[in-house]
């Protein structure tokens, strides 16, 4: 009797989990600061294709944070805001990179360097999964199933 509690209680925790993790939402982030209050999921492919040099309606240059290719989010950003998978996107950013036309996101080693270097740099934007925010950065776009 015991171990079958056991058992539906381990069950219920691991859907729990699952339920938990299925329903984790992306955000792209902000300096309060900033002059961006708001921005679409095309000007953000824009930004972390390379594209787009300056906020929208701004002089501001936009430094973009990436968080590590081998984070789960990394991969979820690129699928949902820009459709490309790690493979391709690899393929595009060397191509990019070797036409000299722009610069590429800076990689940052997790999403609590990604909010600290948001907090440190007005010029800073970045995406992180919801959990991570702090009450002291601007949401502008959140990134739902």
């Amino acid at each position: 009797m015991l171990k079958r509690i056991c058992v539906k209680l381990t069950a219920a925790l691991v859907w729990a989990l699952f339920a938990t993790m299925a329903s984790a939402e992306l955000v792209v982030i902000v300096h309060p600061d900033n002059p961006v209050t708001t921005i679409t999921q095309a000007q953000l492919k824009q930004i972390f294709l390379g594209r787009m040099p300056l906020f929208p309606d701004s002089k501001i240059e936009i430094v973009a944070l990436d968080l590590p290719g081998n984070d789960p989010e990394f991969s979820e950003f690129y699928q949902k805001v820009v459709n490309l998978e790690a493979a391709k996107l690899k393929r595009y950013r060397a191509y990019y990179l070797f036409s000299g036309r722009g610069k590429l996101p800076k990689e940052m080693d997790s999403a609590n360097a990604v909010v600290e270097e948001v907090l440190a740099n007005r010029r800073a934007i970045g995406y992180i999964d919801q959990s991570h925010l702090k009450d002291n950065v601007r949401v502008v776009l959140t990134i739902a199933d």
